[in-house]
């Protein structure tokens, strides 16, 4: 190899990693090419989410998780007969389900039906005579239409079933309101 062809590779490497160099500086110092942000999440509107779960529904019917959903959206919004339309149809599709007949209940005494509230609240204590929630409930309907025998008993069921949770330390002030010590 002569000295010319040395001469002319190393200026060639050296070009070459010049360039290279170059590039690369020009390379990591430009930002990054960013994606867009994604969008934030906006909440549905409980219109939009009705028709959508409605659409579920058509596919699924009976579905209960659904049907709640459909209830409590129409209870929030001022309509509690179509409300309690979803909640029977929930009660129907599963009738061992507490938290249909519990809502199911709830929404009849708040329309006025003590008949239906007491009805479907005490088909829970049928299969779960201890289910807190439902004697709280009947304890309150008891307390609210005077009969405090009837409220202190399922009150003091519920503080003994589960005095820890939240039904339970309602029961106990119920108890308390009504001139009951059980603490």
């Amino acid at each position: 190899m002569t000295k010319q062809t040395k001469t002319a590779l190393i200026a060639g490497s050296i070009v070459f990693l010049a360039f290279g160099g170059i590039f690369g500086w020009v390379a990591r110092s430009r930002p990054p090419a960013s994606s867009p942000a994604p969008a934030p999440a906006t909440p549905q509107s409980p219109t939009h989410e009705r028709a959508s779960l409605v659409e579920q529904l058509q596919k699924k019917p009976g579905h209960t998780p659904v049907l709640l959903r459909l209830a409590q959206l129409d209870r929030e919004g001022g309509h509690p007969d179509d409300a309690r339309k979803w909640l029977e149809q929930a009660v129907a599709a599963d009738p061992a389900n507490v938290e249909a007949l519990l809502e199911l209940g709830r929404v009849c005494y708040e329309a006025g039906d003590r008949d239906c509230a007491q009805r479907e609240t005490r088909r829970i204590l049928a299969n779960q005579p201890n289910q807190v929630d439902a004697l709280y409930n009947l304890g309150a309907m008891a307390a609210n239409d005077g009969r405090t025998a009837e409220a202190s008993d399922l009150w003091a069921r519920a503080v003994h079933a589960a005095p820890e949770s939240e039904s339970g330390k309602k029961a106990r002030d119920g108890l308390q309101a009504l001139g009951f010590n059980k603490r």
